[in-house]
Formats: C-alpha cells, sequence, structure tokens
C-alpha cells in the first residue's frame, strides 16, 4: 500500500488532529488555591468555672450523674442545646465522662490553646 493510498483512505482531518496532537504540551501553570486555614473545627473549648460541675447524661437535670468536673477542668464542647432563651445545656467531654452540663458553669473557648490558657491561670 502505497502512501498515496494510504491519504485517499484517511479523512484530512484526521490526519490534521494527529499532526497537532503529537506536539508537546506547553507547561501549565500549578492552580492557586485558596489559604486552608489553620483549624478547621465545629467543636469548641471550655473551662469549668464552678467548683463542682455535675456531666448528666442526658440535657436535664433529674438525668443520671455521667460523672464529675472540678474548677478549671478543659472540656471539649460538641453541641448546645437551648433549654429556654437564655439557657443552654452543653454536650461535653472531658478526661474521664462524656454527657451534658449547663452552659453556666463553663467557660467558652474557640481553641484548645485558649482553654488550657484560661485554666492554667485558674490553678
Amino acid at each position: 500500500m502505497s502512501l498515496r493510498n494510504i491519504f485517499r483512505r484517511v479523512p484530512v482531518s484526521f490526519l490534521v488532529v494527529l499532526l497537532f496532537s503529537c506536539q508537546p504540551e506547553a507547561e501549565q501553570p500549578a492552580p492557586e488555591l485558596p489559604p486552608t486555614p489553620v483549624l478547621t473545627s465545629d467543636s469548641s473549648w471550655g473551662v469549668t468555672q464552678v467548683t463542682y460541675q455535675r456531666i448528666q447524661e442526658s440535657a436535664r437535670q433529674d438525668a443520671p450523674v455521667a460523672g464529675v468536673l472540678r474548677r478549671g477542668d478543659v472540656v471539649q464542647i460538641y453541641a448546645r442545646v437551648s433549654v429556654t432563651g437564655t439557657s443552654y445545656w452543653l454536650e461535653v467531654i472531658s478526661e474521664n465522662a462524656r454527657g451534658w452540663v449547663p452552659d453556666s458553669g463553663i467557660a467558652v473557648y474557640d481553641s484548645k490553646a485558649q482553654a488550657l490558657t484560661a485554666s492554667a491561670e485558674m490553678k
């Protein structure tokens, strides 16, 4: 089969595409990504402000006690539930227990570092 016969059987548009696809591609610059926040979290941190704070198994005063916090204990806060327009229960995890505490006895912070600093200043 001669070269002339090949050109007759292959459409010209295919040959043009083939010719241009063989050239090296220009180097693409790396995409610019938005800055990533240092910390991203749905939780916040708290420090116990009262001498003793019971951790309840649910967000009720009469719920069974799951544990006890002492003044200066640091907790991670996962949820906040409104009891009244101004009163809330916080779902917390401490070193010893997980449960619910009234927000009145907890100071809330955006980061663990802030909570640890506040706790150290209390002791």
